[in-house]
């Protein structure tokens, strides 16, 4: 049998540094509001569009990626997560962070303005930049 013995200050480090990785991956939610850059990407207009409301903020003290998302077709809805899952944000030219499946998924034709939008947090010091770029990754869908 195999036993593993910790230090007490080796197991509060640990547990503080996993305290720390779980704060960053927690997803906030915040009200659209001005603040937001709202456009839309779609197919073709038999196939409908996504609706976007996307910003970065800071929140207590840490930059975040917050968005919310409403598709104007079945279609669109349906494939809004696969189209997201090949987002990404680059600060001054750079990617930082991938995946934007975490933006809010609003029902179809929702008004953005009266959503909350999901956040996540900037990796490192990403947020210092002064320039964000939110784009996609080409996407394949099956009809």
């Amino acid at each position: 049998m195999v036993r593993t013995i910790l230090s007490p200050v080796f197991a509060a480090a640990l547990l503080l540094s996993a305290g720390v990785a779980t704060a960053q991956q927690t997803l906030v939610e915040v009200p659209v509001s001005a603040r937001f850059t709202q456009s839309e990407m779609g197919w073709d207009t038999n196939m409908g569009k996504i609706n976007i409301a996307w910003a970065v903020m800071d929140i207590r003290g840490v930059a975040h990626v917050c968005g919310a998302t409403s598709a104007t077709t079945s279609f669109a809805h349906r494939n809004t997560t696969k189209a997201f899952r090949k987002g990404w944000i680059k600060v001054n030219g750079q990617k930082v962070m991938t995946d934007m499946s975490f933006f809010t998924r609003a029902a179809r034709k929702t008004d953005l303005s009266t959503v909350k939008a999901r956040c996540k947090a900037l990796p490192g010091n990403a947020g210092q930049g002064k320039r964000f770029l939110l784009g996609f990754d080409p996407v394949r869908v099956r009809m």
